[in-house]
């Protein structure tokens, strides 16, 4: 069992993670820049020992690059990248809730289930985006956990965090504007939650599905201008015409 310090510096880890990938994702890093150690010390008020680990973590998902004599390199991000992400996590995480129905107990999904509800008809502002958060990590980590495989918890747990922040950089920016219309995450996960207490595997799996789908869409709609949106669809369409002749 891990102890009280290493718990804590876990989570010191992880909120510079965390926060490194909120900076990315508001285009305060451009791709191909270099990340320098004490530059990000000096940012974010933390040794360069926490962020030495937190850019080996960002490495490991594929956000930066370590190379020989630069450090650590941003990676391209833009549209096709989210896209890519949630292709992952659509693997992942459809598996996962797949893989739970029957593993959570009745009355842990009827509060799940009443909580979703509840969100899903209540007065949308700053409380309510806070609250929809919360329930997202509830139950994604509920799902992750109870699975019955170790290594897909894992490798869930491993993109949690960009995940997460993906999801908080979204919320920011409609916060910031007062405006949360279609925002429908409650719902779907309403529709989630009710496919696992139903023990319906294959409607479970579909549900998951649609909710990371419509995150996709949502996510790059809300972190890039259509100008950027337009140009990366170009850029895809041309490498796909460039591999296939």
């Amino acid at each position: 069992m891990a102890s009280a310090n290493e718990v804590q510096h876990g989570a010191r880890r992880q909120k510079l993670v965390s926060d490194i990938l909120l900076v990315l994702f508001e285009g305060k890093f451009a791709p191909g820049q270099r990340l320098r150690l004490e530059h990000l010390a000096e940012q974010f008020e933390v040794s360069v020992t926490p962020v030495r680990e937190a850019l080996v973590e960002l490495a490991g998902i594929g956000v930066v690059e370590l190379q020989p004599n630069r450090g650590a390199v941003l990676r391209p991000f833009g549209p096709r990248q989210v896209e890519e992400i949630c292709q992952v996590r659509r693997i992942l995480e459809c598996e996962a809730v797949r893989s739970v129905c029957g593993r959570i107990a009745p009355f842990e999904l009827e509060l799940l289930e009443s909580q979703f509800a509840e969100l899903d008809s209540a007065k949308r502002n700053k409380r309510w985006s806070q609250k929809t958060r919360e329930q997202d990590s509830q139950l994604h980590e509920l799902i992750a956990e109870r699975c019955g495989s170790e290594r897909l918890a894992y490798e869930i747990g491993r993109y949690k965090v960009l995940f997460r922040t993906l999801r908080d950089a979204r919320h920011l920016r409609r916060s910031s504007r007062d405006y949360y219309a279609e925002m429908n995450e409650n719902a779907e996960h309403l529709e989630i939650v009710r496919a696992i207490k139903a023990n319906d595997s294959n409607r479970a799996s579909d549900a998951m599905a649609y909710h990371i789908e419509k995150s996709v869409e949502a996510l790059i709609a809300d972190l890039f201008d259509p100008q950027q949106i337009a140009a990366d669809r170009r850029e895809s369409f041309l490498t796909r015409q460039t591999v296939s002749s």
